[in-house]
Formats: structure tokens, C-alpha cells, sequence
């Protein structure tokens, strides 16, 4: 059945530009034709498929559906991120499905997993495939890759150690034919941690390589998280395709990114949201005084890297401390309101760069033809007020794949239920 979305403003993704007025026919599952010219385009399309429904959004901004490239979808948000050790990974799974339905009603119809507890993403991903449940399209990376080093004990389940490159080879092995999408790595130390240090270097070049032959040989990317220069440009030399996080990166890590096409996924809502709660909402001290050390030189580093033509795709690295998932637009508030991106810039990030990144722009990411129809139509126009896009309430319609699954236009008042397999 052909759906026609008679839109007001239509922000396509591919530019800052906001189009005035415009519309989109959907067939299937298929973006087949948009009209964003005309006087009256929905019309125009309803002349051309006469036989489609038709759906008034006329009162509203529709934008292509939002991606996010860095959430963990098996933690909570729970203050002191030791005690998700102490949910057991059942309720874990049912919990992230939940986590998963609020995302996408949200606005989020993508999201990257960038590491996860005994693989639960991959059974989240397959209850959200069958229609047991509704969420976001997920890209799963299984366990991250770490070497054996202080600190990855404080999430039980969530690293698989390795050394050398042999062993990387077989740790990267085991992701894939447990059936992740991408590799997550851990490139230098991390913050959330108590045995880590963020600017340290783990891996050498050579064992990142191991792991990225042993993706590249079905497709896959790799994500590395990095804190460090060099374990940034150790990543970057080995071949992988987005860095997370970059706080200490130098100019030369950023000249190799842009050298190498290599996306930056900067994560800025965990600081937000961990330095607003502190040690007084129960933060871990260790964590709050390394936020404390690296904030102001992980902003600096960013706006160089922007500054340097980086590329930056949207990872709100949500499930981490008070950084709930369905407030994963909290991310490009952020950028915004920090003066790294303007509102336009950053809705980009969620959407065309954060699908080029992620490997998917030929299918998502824009509003164009031929491309999968996910779309979201909101109150007001966040182009002008990228808080629009942080109160979920504003977030009136959800098409996922051409399925409408969150429509609360005016009068309308429904979420779509998920079907049984």
C-alpha cells in the first residue's frame, strides 16, 4: 500500500536547508517519491497515487528518522554503574527492550550498540527482527575487545580480554559468528573504570589490525573507543572507521582522521549528565574526578577536529549514568549548546553522517528516493530550537520502515504494538 505524508517543513538531511512545505510517498517499505517544489505537494502526490493513503502532517517538521551511533542498550542509567553486575542478564534483556521501545518512540530509529553484556544486544536485535518487540533497527557489536588490563571487572560480562594478534583474531572471531554487525575495541584506557587510564594505550597497531581483517573480511566496521592521541592514530592506521570519544586527540590524530575518512563519535551527553548529578547522586568519586580532569580539553579537541574537517556522526552513549536511552537527542543539545554545531549541523549528525558512518547512507539518513522510509514528524522545527527534539512528547509521528509505529498528531493518540512472531 502507497502512503502519501503531506508534510509541513521537510528538513531532507541532505543540506541545512528547511523546506517550507513538501511531501513524500512511501511504498512498502521504499521512500518512492517526495515533492518538496509545489504550491501544494500533497495534492500534487495524492493526483499522481490516487489510490494511497493519506496522512496530514502538515502541522509539523518532518525529518528523516534520527540514528544513534554509541548507546549501550543493556545498561540503565544507574548512578554507580557497578550495580548493573547485580541485575542478572535476563532481566537485563527484558529491561533493554523497553529501553529499545522508548528509544524509537523517541524519534530514534537506528541505533549502533557499541558493546554489551554476554551478547544480549544480539538477542534484543532479534526480538525487535521478529516483531516480539518494537525498537529501533539495531547494529550489534557483541563484547568489546580489550586487552587484559585493571578495571574492565567492573562490568562483569561486557569485555572479552585478549592479546597479541592471534588472540585478537580469535576474540574478533567469536563476535561475528555470535552475530555482531560491527567490532567495538577499546584503544586506549577508559573513564568509567576504576583501573582505567583514559589517555593510556592498550592495543598496538598490529593486534587493531588483527581485529580489523578479521571484519573487514564479511563487510563489517569497527568502532574504537580512544581517549589518547596515539592510541587514536594507532587505531586510525590500522583501519578502523570511527573513533569514540577522541578527548585528548592532538592535531595530527585529527589530519589522519580527515586523511583516512574516519568518523568522530565525540559522546558528550555522559559528561552532561554526570557532572550535573556528581558525587552527590551517587556518581562513583573516581569517575566524577576524571570527567573533572578531561571536560574542557574534550570540548578543545573537538571544536579542532571540527575546525580540521573531521567528520562527526551523533553517539549519546546512552545506558551510562543518569543518561537514560530515550533521551538520546540530549547529545546534539549539547553540541548545540556548547557552539561546536549549529542546530543543523547537529540534526546531521543523527542523521545523514551517523548513517555514513555506520555504513548504512544507502539506505538511511535522508529523506530521498529509493531510500528506506523512516521518518519523524515533531512539534515545531528544530532547526530553529534543537530542544524540540529532547522532549519526546514532541515527537508526534514514527514511520520505521515504512510501518507507522508512533502516530499522536492531534486527535491521534496510539502507540503501535509489536506483533508476536
Amino acid at each position: 500500500m502507497t502512503k502519501i505524508l503531506a508534510c509541513g517543513k521537510v528538513f531532507t538531511g541532505e543540506t541545512n536547508k528547511v523546506f517550507s512545505r513538501g511531501a513524500v510517498a512511501v511504498q512498502d517499505n521504499e521512500i518512492i517519491d517526495i515533492d518538496v517544489d509545489s504550491q501544494n505537494p500533497g495534492e500534487e502526490l495524492k493526483k499522481k497515487y490516487p489510490e494511497a493513503e493519506y496522512y496530514d502532517l502538515s502541522g509539523h517538521t518532518v525529518l528523516p528518522g534520527l540514528i544513534d551511533s554509541h548507546i549501550h542498550l543493556d545498561l540503565h542509567g544507574m548512578a554507580d554503574t557497578f550495580d548493573e553486575n547485580f541485575v542478572e542478564d535476563k532481566l537485563r534483556s527484558i529491561r533493554a527492550s523497553r529501553a529499545m521501545e522508548d528509544t524509537l518512540f523517541s524519534g530514534f530509529t537506528t541505533v549502533r550498540n557499541c558493546g554489551s553484556v554476554n551478547w544480549i544486544d544480539i538477542s534484543v536485535k532479534e526480538a525487535v527482527r521478529r516483531g516480539i518487540i518494537n525498537g529501533p533497527r539495531i547494529l550489534t557489536s557483541g563484547k568489546i575487545l580489550s586487552i587484559t588490563s585493571p578495571g574492565s571487572e567492573y562490568f562483569y560480562g561486557l569485555y572479552r580480554e585478549a592479546d597479541g594478534y592471534d588472540g585478537f583474531k580469535l576474540a574478533a572471531r567469536e563476535q561475528l559468528k555470535m552475530g555482531a554487525d560491527l567490532l567495538k575495541l577499546m584503544a586506549t584506557g577508559a573513564i568509567m573504570n576504576p583501573g582505567g587510564v583514559p589517555g593510556a594505550t592498550q592495543p598496538d597497531e598490529k593486534e587493531i589490525k588483527a581485529i580489523v581483517r578479521e571484519a573487514k573480511k564479511l563487510n563489517k566496521k569497527v568502532a574504537a573507543h580512544a581517549h589518547g592521541a596515539e592510541g587514536i592514530k594507532n587505531a586510525v592506521r590500522a583501519g578502523v572507521d570511527t573513533i569514540e570519544h577522541g578527548t585528548f586527540a592532538d592535531n595530527e590524530s585529527h589530519e589522519l582522521m580527515v586523511e583516512y575518512g574516519v568518523y568522530l563519535v565525540p559522546t558528550l551527553a555522559p559528561d552532561y549528565f554526570m557532572s550535573k548529578h556528581g558525587k552527590e547522586g551517587g556518581v562513583a568519586s573516581f569517575i566524577v574526578d576524571k570527567l573533572k580532569k578531561k571536560r574542557e580539553a574534550r570540548l578543545e579537541a573537538l571544536d579542532r577536529a571540527i575546525e580540521t574537517g573531521v567528520k562527526i556522526a551523533c553517539g549519546s552513549d546512552a545506558g551510562t549514568p543518569y543518561n537514560y536511552h530515550e533521551n538520546n537527542a540530549q547529545e546534539l543539545k549539547v553540541l548545540v549548546s556548547e557552539g561546536l554545531l549549529s542546530p543543523g549541523e547537529a540534526i546531521r549528525s543523527a542523521t545523514q553522517y551517523s548513517a555514513e558512518a555506520c555504513g548504512l547512507l544507502d539506505e538511511l539518513g535522508t529523506i530521498s528516493q529509493e531510500k528506506k522510509a523512516d521518518i519523524i514528524a515533531v512539534d515545531g522545527d528544530p532547526t530553529e530550537n534543537i530542544d524540540v527534539l529532547t522532549d519526546k512528547d514532541n515527537i508526534r509521528f514514527v514511520m520505521k520502515d515504512g510501518e507507522i509505529v508512533k502516530d499522536q498528531r492531534s486527535g491521534k493518540h496510539s502507540s503501535i504494538s509489536s506483533q508476536s512472531a
